[in-house]
């Protein structure tokens, strides 16, 4: 990871809120001192940045630089109000088309579905605040920059994101190999939110609970799946197939 990704250390930190600068996520050593620690976390929670403890073993993977048990992601882009993004869209008539990141925490995938995100014309991407890639110089970079120009909103819950975009309007689409339908048999000119899960796992059972349509890629061959940058590129191509005339 970059160093300009980092903020090492407690006053480095609270320097960095106090300056307003865009933090992603902190990490907090699990041996860090407890006042330390409740006040950062108390720091985090009126910025609205989450917090995640973790094993001091982690911190040391990420930096050899001293890190006082405490480690700040730097935000590279600002983060949009998923609602406020589909409000502004539907505003202007046009049908919101959005990726919504179920556990993809590989950066160099997370950059490649939005580069193809914004190749192909999907509106926005939205992510989870924990168990996701993070959006840094390694992310933007297999991005190809698109991260800087594709809105990205961070969402506390994605169950009840996906609930609120249902009320919305949006129909959910979740991409699992075991649906029966393929992506061409789907129609996807409306107001949708494609969920991609992650390659271990796929997507979780509580967002599949609330999807409208599975959809699957056809497949000849004998491997099994395809890696999930891939398989993003190939739904979002279809969904610009069938939306080009709009």
């Amino acid at each position: 990871m970059d160093k300009k990704d980092l903020i090492l250390g407690k006053n480095a930190l609270r320097e960095a809120f106090a300056a307003e600068i865009r933090i992603q996520k902190i990490f907090i050593s699990e041996t860090l001192d407890k006042e330390d620690a409740k006040e950062l976390v108390k720091l985090a929670n009126q910025h609205k940045v989450p917090i995640l403890k973790v094993a001091k073993q982690k911190l040391d993977r990420l930096t050899r630089s001293n890190h006082q048990g405490v480690i700040g992601l730097n935000s590279a882009i600002p983060f949009y109000d998923s609602q406020s993004l589909v409000d502004n869209l539907l505003f202007h008539g046009k049908n919101p088309a959005l990726c919504v990141c179920d556990g993809i925490t590989d950066v160099r995938n997370f950059g490649a579905i939005a580069r193809s995100a914004e190749i192909f014309g999907i509106h926005g991407i939205v992510i989870p605040q924990k168990d996701s890639a993070p959006v840094n110089s390694e992310s933007i970079k297999a991005s190809s920059g698109a991260l800087l120009s594709l809105p990205v909103c961070r969402e506390k819950n994605l169950v009840h994101s996906i609930k609120q975009f249902k009320k919305m309007g949006l129909s959910i689409l979740c991409a699992s190999e075991k649906a029966d339908k393929n992506i061409r048999d789907i129609d996807l000119n409306k107001s949708i939110a494609i969920v991609l899960g992650s390659e271990g796992s796929g997507v979780s059972k509580e967002i599949l609970n609330e999807a409208n349509e599975l959809a699957k890629i056809p497949q000849t061959g004998s491997i099994s799946s395809l890696n999930v940058s891939v398989a993003a590129g190939i739904f979002f191509y279809e969904w610009m197939l069938q939306n080009q005339n709009d």
